[in-house]
C-alpha cells in the first residue's frame, strides 16, 4: 500500500498540466478495474459509469471477493453493485470526489475446512444477500483518458449473512474514459 502511494504522488507532479479532455460530461462513460481489502479478506471488481449529467453519473460494479474466516475456512463472495454517484467536489482538474449511494445484492459461500468437513458450529455453507450501500470514491487524472481510483465504501446487508452483515470495502483501481 506504502508503494501505491508513493507511486500515486509522484504521478501528480506529471499530470498537473490542464486537461484536454472534458472530465465530466454527460455523453462520457468509462470503465474500470479495482483491487482491494475488504475486512475480512480481498476482492476484484469491474465497474462501468456513464454520466447523466455534467454531476451525476452512475456506476455499475460486478466484483469477486475471497478469504479465509477463522471458523468457516475459505469463502468466496460474487456481488454486484449500482450506485448513484453524485459529485461532491473537485480539486482544479486533476480530483473529483463523488458521493456514492446504492445497494447491492451478491451469493456468499463458504467452504469446507479443507479437509472435507463442515465446522460443527457452522450455519448454511451458501446464501444470497443483499442490502444498501454508500461510500466516496476518488478520481485522480493521469491524462485525457486515464485516471486512478481510491473507493471506499460500506454497506449494511440483510437475509443473515455468513460473512460479515456490516461489510466495508477499500480500494484502488485504474479508470478509462471513452466517449
Amino acid at each position: 500500500m506504502k508503494t501505491l502511494l508513493i507511486v500515486m504522488l509522484s504521478l501528480v507532479g506529471v499530470s498537473t498540466r490542464p486537461a484536454l479532455a472534458q472530465r465530466h460530461d454527460k455523453h462520457v462513460a468509462t470503465v474500470a478495474g479495482h483491487f482491494g481489502r475488504s475486512e475480512k479478506g480481498e476482492y476484484v471488481e469491474l465497474s462501468y459509469l456513464p454520466y447523466l449529467t455534467n454531476h451525476l453519473a452512475l456506476r455499475v460494479s460486478g466484483s469477486y471477493e475471497y478469504g479465509t474466516l477463522s471458523r468457516r475456512g475459505q469463502y468466496s463472495s460474487w456481488n454486484g453493485r449500482a450506485f448513484f454517484a453524485p459529485q461532491l467536489f473537485r480539486l482544479g482538474e486533476f480530483a473529483y470526489v463523488h458521493l456514492l449511494l446504492g445497494g447491492g445484492a451478491g451469493y456468499e459461500q463458504t467452504s469446507r475446512d479443507g479437509k472435507g468437513e463442515r465446522p460443527a458450529d457452522a450455519r448454511k455453507p451458501a446464501r444470497f444477500t443483499f442490502g444498501p450501500q454508500a461510500g466516496v470514491e476518488v478520481d485522480f487524472f493521469l491524462g485525457n483518458r486515464f485516471s486512478l481510483v481510491a473507493t471506499g465504501t460500506k454497506s449494511y446487508l440483510f437475509h443473515n449473512p455468513l460473512l460479515d452483515e456490516w461489510p466495508g470495502h477499500a480500494g484502488t483501481g485504474l479508470r478509462y474514459h471513452f466517449r
